[in-house]
């Protein structure tokens, strides 16, 4: 996958219903101006009009991004700007003689499904845009400034109104000199203030040159210059294929264990574990109940359940297991005698094919006087059933009208186009402002409608075209991720307005590799060694998030903040195949990133390119900010966000660390709070550290800030070594 780099909530959608197509028996909603002409009348009763007008509610404010010129807008942002002590005067309204030029300019506004409004301004300095600051002012529902977010660190004067030394036709030079090869557009500079890796500001100038016709190596590469010597400080790919990433290799993977034989076999998911400590008072013939939650959608095949219990007499007590189904279970009834405590492991096959997703009690009573004791602590571990790859041509689609054949979840419900000629697309209206497909023809470079057609809207059947099958998988991971977007965070699509998702499949010959390049989705059909064609879930979700970073935080693709980039695409891509796997049987959610579509040929349905809940597994990556000197490249540092939001979802223990996070918070949770961060707490040099801050922040506003997810959110980076 490139798996590379990469707006807020959803808005409020109000139908428009035509006089043609309005239902006979839906009345029009009275307001002020028609209620006499819209059936009062003129002998209307006082009463009936004062009746009418308090049934007439406004409104609520929009949800998502405003128009900048819109009056909520300009409010929010004069509101900002006045928090922020900074006069909103234009260059020419001089001041004493000389030339005040603005010290922000608005980017977005935003306001949220909490009644918040985000306002994000780009940071200038004497007219010339400070590269990769921003602030962001936070206004609650009473309009107030709430908070803000975002570094105001002092810049020399002069660095904007002092001439370059050096022309944009200079600088362009010098990096042609540095890309080292034939750009397939126009290159771009931008006159900036730059900090540099020292962290001194800099006058200076940012050019990209670009050519993704090169697919081994697809670049859109910044360079950094200096402004008036001509040093290149900084350069870096913001389109990073994982061909290229050291992780993506054969050796990186050669200690992953799993099941063994042909694509196809039974693989053995990792074992779940979850506890709680409640040390928590059995009283004298009473009851202590306590909860844990499971987040893996698995089925049990083995279950364990570990028991603290302090107790003077054990056969006065009763204990209970209940799996998130109601199915209850005792697993200690009464028995024992005068003997003290239980502090012992149960086998409990009794839960065998129960489903081990959700809230799982126990619960502890006394049943006879004169005793008492203390629930410590207790603890599940259940050994999930071993699962199949969804094979490549079920027969027995699932119910709902899924007749279409994927290679990697089964049988899925693509939304077409019907052509003239009978023919059908792969193009999607019922999303936003669309998802459609297209066929790249193999060209070096993905351009063109080429469309992929199928005669009777069966994709996949055996008959079909060869090339339709990965088609087939693109088309429906645009479309869970559009989905996903939606239904879970909120949000019409990358934008926030809808934003069509347009993807390629077989760019060039046997590419390994799939990537987002600002606008579109393109995919290799892979080597057949190396990889399948890229278009497994979770890999189309991770790419396509790369446009949901740079249409919110715009995280820069190095340092932390491009470790955090790459690290909110796997979330997301994760997120995806959570998603999926509740719509869609086939589709098995766990914490690797492209485990379907990676070595197909060598009988391991488990190894992968990342591994959320164990990074360190490649070889490569790390999971601790302690080892962050080590390893600064931006997908082996993504390990260390990647892995607080696994131990925040599902809890668990981080491997440098040995630090335990217990009970996670869920997957649903846990993707609304980063979600929240990227998209308004967030911003483009954010660090691992403000990271934190972030998603504290964001958990805050959602659910306290007292709250357990709070809570969790804190343990769960300090189990990284993130504080």
């Amino acid at each position: 996958m490139s798996i590379r780099r990469t707006e807020g909530s959803k808005p409020t959608v109000l139908p428009t219903i035509s006089s043609e197509a309005r239902p006979k028996s839906a009345a029009k909603t009275p307001t002020a101006a028609n209620v006499i002409k819209d059936g009062f009348g003129p002998a209307a009763k006082t009463s009936d009009l004062a009746r009418a007008e308090n049934t007439l509610k406004p409104l609520p404010p929009p949800v998502g991004r405003l128009a900048l010129d819109s009056k909520e807008a300009q409010s929010a942002i004069q509101t900002a700007l006045q928090h922020l002590d900074v006069a909103p005067k234009l260059p020419s309204q001089g001041l004493r003689g000389g030339i005040q030029y603005p010290s922000f300019v608005p980017k977005n506004v935003e306001r949220d499904e909490l009644g918040m409004t985000h306002v994000r301004l780009d940071r200038q300095h004497e007219g010339v845009k400070v590269y990769g600051e921003q602030v962001v002012a936070h206004l609650a529902k009473d309009g107030k400034v709430d908070s803000v977010t975002g570094d105001q660190s002092k810049i020399p004067a002069g660095l904007g109104t002092q001439k370059p030394a050096l022309s944009n036709a200079q600088v362009l030079d010098i990096a042609l000199k540095e890309f080292k090869g034939t750009p397939d557009r126009q290159p771009h500079s931008e006159r900036i203030i730059y900090k540099d890796p020292s962290g001194e500001y800099r006058s200076a100038y940012r050019v990209e040159v670009a050519d993704t016709t090169a697919t081994e190596n697809p670049r859109r590469m910044n360079y950094f210059i200096d402004a008036n010597s001509g040093k290149v400080y900084e350069k870096f790919n913001t389109i990073d294929g994982f061909k290229n990433c050291p992780c993506a290799t054969h050796g990186g993977v050669a200690d992953t264990k799993g099941a063994s034989g042909a694509k196809g076999a039974a693989a053995a998911p990792a074992d779940v574990n979850v506890s709680t400590t409640v040390n928590a008072q059995i009283k004298d013939k009473g009851s202590v109940t306590s909860k844990v939650t499971v987040a893996d959608d698995v089925t049990v095949d083995k279950l364990k359940l570990s028991l603290d219990i302090t107790h003077s007499y054990k056969g006065d007590l009763k204990v209970t297991l209940t799996s998130p189904s109601g199915k209850t279970f005792d697993v200690h009834n009464r028995t024992g005698g005068s003997a003290d405590n239980i502090k012992q492991d149960f086998d409990l096959s009794a839960f065998a094919g129960e489903s081990a997703k959700g809230e799982w009690t126990l619960k502890v009573s006394d049943h006879a006087a004169g005793d008492k004791g203390k629930l410590v602590k207790w603890g599940l571990s259940i050994t999930p059933k071993a699962t199949q790859q969804p094979p490549t041509d079920p027969t027995t689609p699932p119910a709902g009208g899924a007749d279409d054949t994927s290679i990697y979840s089964g049988k899925v419900a693509l939304e077409t186009k019907k052509q003239a000629d009978g023919t059908y697309t792969l193009e999607d209206g019922t999303r936003g402002k669309g998802v459609s497909t297209y066929d790249a023809r193999n060209q070096e470079e993905a351009s063109g409608q080429t469309q992929i057609k199928d005669d009777n809207n069966v994709w996949g059947e055996a008959t079909d075209p060869e090339r339709n099958r990965a088609a087939v998988d693109a088309h429906y991971g645009a479309a869970m991720t559009y989905d996903f977007l939606k239904n879970v965070l909120g949000r019409d699509s990358i934008d926030g307005k809808g934003e069509k998702l347009v993807s390629y499949v077989h760019v060039s010959e046997n590419f390994v590799n799939a990537y987002w390049d600002g606008e579109k989705m393109s995919y290799g059909d892979g080597d057949g060694v190396d990889s399948g064609p890229l278009t497994a879930l979770d890999i189309a979700g991770h790419e396509i998030a790369h446009g949901l970073t740079e249409r919110t935080a715009g995280l820069i693709y190095r340092g932390e903040s491009g470790g955090l980039n790459e690290a909110f695409s796997d979330i997301m891509g994760a997120g995806v195949e959570w998603y999926a796997s509740t719509q869609n049987p086939a589709v098995k959610f766990n914490w690797t990133i492209g485990e379907t579509a990676w070595t197909p040929t060598n009988g391991d349905d488990t190894d992968g390119l990342r591994y959320m809940d164990d990074p360190k597994k490649d070889n490569y990556s790390i999971d601790n900010y302690k080892d962050y000197p080590k390893q600064t490249e931006v997908h082996g540092s993504s390990g260390i966000a990647n892995n607080a939001f696994y131990l925040l979802a599902n809890g668990g223990t981080n491997r440098t660390s040995k630090i335990e996070v217990k009970d996670g918070i869920g997957m649903e949770k846990g993707l609304k709070i980063y979600y929240r961060a990227l998209a308004h707490y967030m911003t483009p040099s954010t660090t691992f550290a403000q990271a934190r801050t972030a998603t504290i922040k964001a958990a805050t506003d959602l659910y306290g800030a007292d709250s357990a997810e709070v809570t969790k959110v804190k343990e769960s980076w300090t189990a990284v070594g993130v504080n």
